[in-house]
């Protein structure tokens, strides 16, 4: 490799809070580019160190301070799990309020980083909760990326999308096929939460005034820097993008952990598995645990399925009742006998090879809560799903999938086991039909395809850092705009929308018109001596 043209730099990857979903794809990335040679680095919050265990290339680790405790993480999930989308952003505010306060601690974090020779990085790719991120590139001029798990809310805006991508209300896409009703409904989701959203703005200036930052750190429409999407256009909704923005997903690692031999037994003995993972995070209530065990016992019962798989974290079965007993195959069992593996085709592990489970024959159909994570693995090993979505991106991704054709969806307020039996009936017998087989292929190849887009995210990268450090002088002058950035970015928004060319082409109109109507309403009056003179000529 010629280094003068392609000179290796050090890149620094940020991730704070969000867990390791939020990690895995910006480790990604970070992947492709230590393969060319890039130096990488890692920067995140106290007791996360060990996300980079298994990924080798990253050479330094550094901290920004202590993260977020459990009892705050259990106070957000279960908030998230209780919020009503329909019901506006209130309740979810919170939650905001929880995340944005650790900015203070990575900005200056960052900020120690960049006024060191030693630490500064040539370029920072961060996951979208990282909005100091943001600040660093404004003071410094260092280029970024940010990385979102799909299209990201409140820029890019798109008219023919109602409402905001992750605040979108069931069952919505586009304009193209929504009710009049249902458009105004998502609309209103964001409008009648203005009073919450003005109130987080107010405290956010405050927060950011107290820690010396008075700029603004982007443009909403169209960002000066990269939008670096974890989905592909098959799941998003197809939209003009500007070229800063582009799907790259799904963000997948080239390996993921086999399965061990009690795994590979349980599998190889069943012929038709329910998987079922609802997120890490999502703590199953009682009577929805109930639900599922009675639905899916249904399914049993009638040889759709043979086997369960059922990862439940050990936080998310807090509140379930070990006594409660469910009639399955004709003999009865109790939770607790369940949860601890005493029946045959039942396996309840606290943590499951989910992407091996997945790329088993043997797993028929995957019962998912929807998450980008989730929703990438499961169209890239394709599997059909019954989705249930509790929060944010994961509503929005069980619209998505049940429009690819690929999943049933149910709603966390209202689903009852017979539909959850009737759903995953219908899927599971849907062979001789081909409807589910044929989009589960369908979207199965699009993801292989897309998944090859690390390396072009990789290509965005050095584009992007190479054009940052020549288009300035050594003064800190900048010479000549971003190469990606489109020119209406710069422009004043008459210039940008030729709002003056139309101001300039209708008084030409009116200008024309008046004329006309002058010279007509003139000849219109000199008409009688016209006459008379036409008399004296020939007569």
């Amino acid at each position: 490799m010629d280094k003068s043209i392609h000179p290796l730099r050090k890149i620094l990857l940020v991730v704070t809070t969000g867990g390791f979903t939020h990690a895995a794809p910006v480790l990604e990335i970070g992947r492709a580019l230590a393969s060319r040679g890039h130096t990488i680095e890692f920067a995140t919050l106290e007791g996360q160190e060990h996300w980079v265990q298994e990924y080798g290339f990253v050479t330094k680790v550094h901290l920004l301070g202590p993260g977020p405790t459990d009892e705050q993480l259990e106070a957000h999930y279960r908030r998230s799990q209780a919020w009503d989308i329909s019901k506006g952003l209130g309740a979810s505010m919170e939650s905001k309020y929880m995340f944005d306060s650790f900015w203070p601690q990575t900005y200056h974090g960052l900020k120690r980083m960049m006024d060191s020779a030693e630490s500064r990085p040539s370029m920072i790719i961060a996951d979208f909760f990282v909005d100091a991120v943001k600040d660093i590139h404004v003071e410094y001029r260092l280029p970024i990326a940010v990385v979102w798990p799909n299209m990201p809310f409140l820029m890019l805006p798109c008219p023919y999308i109602p409402s905001q991508p992750d605040f979108q209300l069931e069952g919505t896409l586009t304009s193209e096929t929504a009710s009049m009703w249902l458009r105004i409904k998502n609309e209103l989701v964001v409008v009648t939460g203005l009073g919450a959203i003005l109130k987080w703005m107010n405290w956010t200036k405050r927060m950011r005034r107290a820690n010396g930052v008075y700029k603004p750190p982007h443009r909403l429409e169209k960002p000066d820097y990269l939008v670096l999407v974890n989905s592909f256009f098959g799941l998003e909704i197809p939209r003009d993008l500007p070229p800063t923005c582009v799907p790259v997903g799904p963000l997948l690692s080239p390996r993921f952990t086999p399965l061990d031999e009690g795994y590979k037994a349980f599998l190889d003995g069943h012929q038709s598995v329910l998987y079922i993972s609802l997120g890490t995070h999502i703590i199953v209530s009682h009577q929805d645990a109930v639900k599922i065990v009675n639905g899916v016992a249904r399914l049993m019962q009638e040889q759709l399925i043979d086997g369960v798989i059922w990862a439940v974290g050990k936080d998310s079965g807090q509140d379930l009742d070990p006594n409660q007993t469910f009639d399955i195959k004709d003999s009865t069992i109790q939770l607790s006998e369940l949860i601890n593996n005493k029946h045959p085709d039942w396996l309840f592990p606290f943590f499951a090879p989910q992407r091996a489970i997945l790329d088993h024959d043997s797993t028929k159909l995957y019962f998912t809560h929807g998450g980008g994570s989730s929703t990438n693995e499961a169209l890239y090993h394709g599997k059909p799903c019954i989705s249930m979505g509790f929060f944010f991106d994961q509503i929005a991704n069980t619209t998505r999938i049940v429009a690819a054709g690929v999943a049933e969806p149910l709603n966390k307020f209202h689903f009852t086991s017979d539909e959850l039996y009737t759903k995953a009936k219908q899927i599971l017998q849907s062979d001789g039909e081909g409807h589910y087989k044929r989009n589960v292929l369908r979207m199965k190849r699009i993801a292989h395809v897309t998944a090859k887009r690390k390396d072009y995210a990789a290509d965005l990268v050095e584009e992007l850092m190479y054009d940052n450090e020549l288009r300035f002088d050594d003064e800190g002058k900048e010479l000549r705009p971003m190469h990606l950035q489109t020119a209406d970015m710069r422009m004043p928004a008459y210039k940008a929308k030729n709002w003056d060319l139309y101001a300039v082409s209708a008084l030409g109109g009116v200008a024309l018109v008046g004329s006309m109507w002058f010279a007509g309403r003139l000849a219109w009056m000199s008409r009688g001596s016209v006459i008379d003179g036409l008399r004296g000529v020939f007569m």
